[in-house]
C-alpha cells in the first residue's frame, strides 16, 4: 500500500497535536469552553481528547514535543491552533518523522 502524508497527518498527527494541546491548555487553568474557542473544535471534542477517546496513537519525539509546547503558548496569546498544527507538520516532513510514520503504518 502507498502512504499518503495527508492520510498521516488526518489519523494521527492532528489528533496527537490537539491531545496535547488540550493537555497544555487545561494545565493552564483553560477551561472545556475555552479550549474549545481557542482550537476551533467542539467541546465534545475536547472531552474526547481528555478521555482518550482521540489522539492516542502517535508519540513525538523531544524536539517535536517542545515545539508542540511553544505553539500551545502562542495559541493562548490568540494565534490560531491550525497555523500551528501546520508548522509542526512542517517541522515533521523536514526532519522526516512524517516518513517514520508512514513506514510504520503504510506496510
Amino acid at each position: 500500500m502507498d502512504c499518503l502524508t495527508q492520510r498521516i497527518e488526518l489519523n494521527y498527527i492532528i489528533p496527537a497535536v490537539r491531545k496535547d494541546f488540550i493537555h497544555i491548555l487545561e494545565k493552564k487553568g483553560l477551561s472545556d469552553a475555552e479550549i474549545s474557542r481557542k482550537l476551533g473544535i467542539t467541546k465534545a471534542a475536547v472531552s474526547q481528547y481528555k478521555h482518550r477517546k482521540r489522539g492516542q496513537k502517535t508519540r513525538f519525539n523531544p524536539e517535536i514535543k517542545e515545539e508542540i509546547e511553544k505553539s500551545a503558548e502562542k495559541i493562548m496569546e490568540g494565534k490560531e491552533s491550525d497555523s500551528e498544527i501546520m508548522n509542526i507538520i512542517n517541522m515533521m516532513k523536514k526532519s522526516k518523522d512524517i516518513c517514520c510514520m508512514c513506514k510504520k503504518e503504510c506496510k
